[in-house]
């Protein structure tokens, strides 16, 4: 594979007929420091001959990874079987074996927008990762005391040094944590969460330039500019766009995860109106491991996800 830094996207079936996805694609080509040229789509199935169009009429690659990477799996069984299982965990494995010399693979989701022209940082770590609203993890409830992990990752927008994806480390904890879940979405978030973990050079980005717009009444604007999360706070979703438009402040890229999307017309409308920043250099932060009180709640979140759900 090319020597340049990929940016991929996981694709599933029809996901082009939501209403954010093409637009969403399209923002991409805000980033200034990743060529168009290393744009790829991996699908979680065979694309359509109407997907296969659409991704040539945008610019985009598409992997056609299957034979690689079960190949490269022989070793790891673990992996293969969680792999097929959970889509979102293609994005873990798949994009390491697919690109292993680069400096830095970006992995985003479809539902991520960017709005600004911005330079994403690409030195002095070997991943980056957005704040989730709380710890989404999923996965047996002594991880988060055998593991180092990270609290609240969100997999929306991922840089990461593909040299820190170590198979024989997902092979154990996908053996000992994941492999009997009841309900393997999250899982990936909580690998990510333990690679993130083990890597002496973990970063947040900017909480304020890159932002997890869930349409949750979870955090409030300073607690999302400022990357908290929270374990309680208020419950439901977000109804009105009057009161979802103010998260939006200040901000150039942004995940419209779960609910949010509701909220994805509205807020590209509040786009156009207000225009493109200048040049934003996306910044970061770095992050402590779990302390005893993430410890304790994450844990305790993971036993009832697996036991009362």
């Amino acid at each position: 594979m090319n020597k340049e830094n990929p940016l991929i996207t996981l694709y599933g079936s029809n996901y082009i007929d939501n209403d954010w996805t093409i637009p969403c694609m399209k923002s991409w080509g805000n980033i200034q420091n990743i060529s168009s040229s290393q744009f790829y789509v991996l699908p979680d199935n065979t694309l359509s001959s109407r997907e296969e169009v659409v991704f040539s009429s945008m610019n985009f690659q598409v992997l056609n990874s299957n034979s690689v990477v079960e190949d490269f799996l022989t070793d790891y069984p673990c992996l293969k079987e969680i792999r097929i299982k959970d889509s979102t965990w293609r994005k873990v494995i798949d994009a390491a074996i697919l690109f292993p010399k680069v400096e830095k693979i970006t992995i985003i989701d479809t539902d991520v927008y960017i709005k600004d022209k911005v330079i994403l940082p690409m030195n002095g770590f070997d991943i980056a990762y957005m704040r989730e609203d709380v710890p989404a993890y999923r996965g047996k409830w002594n991880i988060a005391w055998n593991e180092k992990m990270v609290p609240a990752l969100n997999a929306g927008l991922i840089t990461v040094n593909p040299k820190v994806i170590d198979f024989a480390y997902l092979e154990e904890i996908v053996s000992k944590y994941f492999k009997t879940c009841k309900d393997y979405w999250w899982s990936e978030q909580s690998a990510w969460s333990c690679l993130a973990g083990k890597s002496k050079r973990r970063v947040l980005f900017n909480g304020n330039q890159v932002k997890v717009t869930s349409g949750m009444r979870k955090r409030s604007v300073v607690e999302i500019q400022r990357n908290g999360y929270k374990y309680f706070g208020k419950k439901g979703m977000i109804n009105s766009f009057e009161e979802f438009r103010h998260l939006l402040k200040g901000g150039s890229i942004f995940h419209f995860a779960g609910p949010g999307k509701y909220m994805f017309k509205n807020s590209l409308s509040e786009f156009n109106k207000t225009g493109q920043s200048e040049l934003v250099q996306i910044n970061t932060e770095e992050e402590d491991t779990l302390n005893l009180m993430d410890k304790f709640f994450i844990s305790m979140r993971l036993y009832f996800k697996e036991n009362f759900s």
